[in-house]
């Protein structure tokens, strides 16, 4: 069985040991760093490459951005990388101090025993006051997405007087993100019934999907008033 001086001598080199790493950069305790590909519509290569990570904090604990997540930009893996393994080591020391700490107490004298007693519960209070007060790193409040790949989407475009009232002409429009990219013209619908001009919608998709590979339009219709109505002549604006 280890002697009080070896465990002492041991306890000392663990504490300067970790004094050292937490000196030495930022740390993350309880934090692991989880990488992942690309989704959607990005290239094979980016769905093969491990290019995008996040963080993501253990039970009982959270970010500085307050969740339990948070993405990290690819410039910064490699930083919240080593701030992950540095946190791991300081976790690890720590578990190990807390054991050799509890060796030293069995062995000791009791009077030594008490002095240090009252010694470890200073520190540790000590401790959680800094905790408590320390101010967060800047550096690990620097959040951004990643890069979200940008797919073709299709807007139907109904030009009527009011919601619900009959369809004057319908059109189409495909954007990719914030730019306009292709638009089907608007044709006239009157003296068609509604199963004809829902037909032609569905034609209308179908015709998109073979061009941009849009499955549907989106949920939300950009309605028109009819006096904004483009074609001409436009019985309606005569």
């Amino acid at each position: 069985m280890p002697s009080l001086q070896s465990l002492q001598q041991r306890l000392t080199a663990l504490e300067a040991q970790i004094a050292g790493l937490k000196q030495g950069g930022d740390y993350l305790i309880g934090v692991r760093l989880e990488r992942s590909a690309a989704g959607g519509t990005a290239s094979q290569s980016a769905k093969q490459d491990l290019k995008y990570a996040r963080l993501r904090a253990g039970r009982g604990k959270l970010l500085p951005n307050g969740k339990k997540s948070m993405y990290v930009p690819v410039r910064d893996i490699t930083r919240y990388d080593a701030a992950c393994r540095r946190g791991e080591q300081i976790q690890k020391l720590e578990r190990e101090l807390n054991q050799l700490q509890a060796q030293i107490i069995k062995l000791e004298p009791s009077p030594y025993r008490s002095v240090r007693d009252g010694k470890r519960h200073q520190r540790s209070a000590h401790e959680q006051y800094s905790k408590h007060n320390e101010t967060p790193s800047t550096a690990i409040l620097e959040v951004a997405p990643p890069p979200v790949p940008i797919a073709p989407a299709a807007i139907l475009v109904l030009y009527r007087q009011q919601t619900n009232a009959p369809v004057h002409a319908v059109a189409a429009e495909v954007w990719q993100g914030n730019q306009p990219i292709a638009v089907v013209p608007a044709i006239h619908c009157m003296g068609l019934k509604g199963d004809r001009v829902s037909a032609y919608i569905k034609e209308m998709l179908a015709s998109l999907a073979q061009q941009f590979g849009v499955t549907r339009f989106e949920d939300v219709i950009k309605e028109v008033p009819v006096a904004q109505c483009p074609i001409e002549p436009c019985p309606l604006r005569v």
